[in-house]
């Protein structure tokens, strides 16, 4: 059974442990299932090439291998559930209740406390190989101007930054079987989805209209009831009011 966290590759310092763990792959130098994790990202990297801020040692900066035996490319929103229900889950074990702000973000009521970045080697119709960036905050409190939190903001607890990464690798492991489940994995991860059901504005082209997340969609597109009509967006066509 694959199991996260056999090996692992601990750095002081690094680009990108997204970029590290691919040149491994590359290499052959890594296995199903290693991480990377890293004190500090000089380039950490969000998706759509946000920036991932976070202060050196304060908070887990990591990359997760993951090589499928059979995974379509249409089938890729899958990961992308799997690894969002693993962190909210994670996060309750130490007594924070999160939930996924469609799509990569993870949220503790109107701020982030993580968020992922997840990246592919395709081949033709199937994915080759898959790394999972996961960056959570976990004991930084001071975040300047940007909207976030912590865990230890949350509950007042400092933590060691590697037993949060011991523990997401127990949920990323316990979790693999709901990749079978995909049913089942959809409507845990609609049940978690952050504002779902909830009346709110949002921005499609620059302009403001009045929703209310249904879900998503087969492909993983945001499902957004509008004026009694559901429409699917994908990433980039639709935004938060927050």
């Amino acid at each position: 059974m694959l199991k996260f966290g056999k090996q692992v590759f601990k750095l002081n310092s690094v680009d990108s442990t997204n970029n590290y763990a691919a040149n491994l792959l590359k290499d052959g130098l890594i296995e199903n299932g290693a991480v990377v994790m890293a004190d500090f990202q000089t380039n950490g990297r969000g998706q759509r090439s946000n920036v991932w801020h976070s202060d050196s040692g304060m908070n887990l900066c990591a990359s997760f291998v993951y090589l499928p035996a059979n995974l379509a490319l249409s089938d890729l929103m899958t990961i992308n559930w799997w690894v969002s229900l693993s962190v909210i889950d994670l996060l309750n074990k130490f007594s924070v209740k999160a939930s996924i702000k469609w799509p990569n973000d993870i949220f503790v009521e109107n701020l982030k406390v993580g968020g992922l970045l997840i990246e592919t080697v395709n081949q033709g119709a199937q994915v080759k190989s898959i790394i999972i960036g996961v960056g959570i905050n976990v004991n930084q409190v001071d975040f300047n101007t940007i909207q976030a939190t912590s865990i230890k903001k949350i509950n007042g607890f400092h933590y060691g930054v590697e037993d949060v990464l011991w523990s997401l690798c127990d949920s990323l492991t316990s979790n693999v079987p709901l990749l079978n489940q995909r049913d089942m994995l959809k409507s845990l991860y609609e049940a978690h989805l952050f504002r779902v059901g909830v009346k709110q504005d949002f921005l499609i082209a620059e302009q403001a209209v009045f929703g209310e997340i249904q879900g998503v969609g087969t492909l993983g597109q945001l499902k957004v009831r509008i004026d009694n009509q559901d429409q699917l967006f994908d990433h980039g066509q639709i935004k938060f009011i927050i």
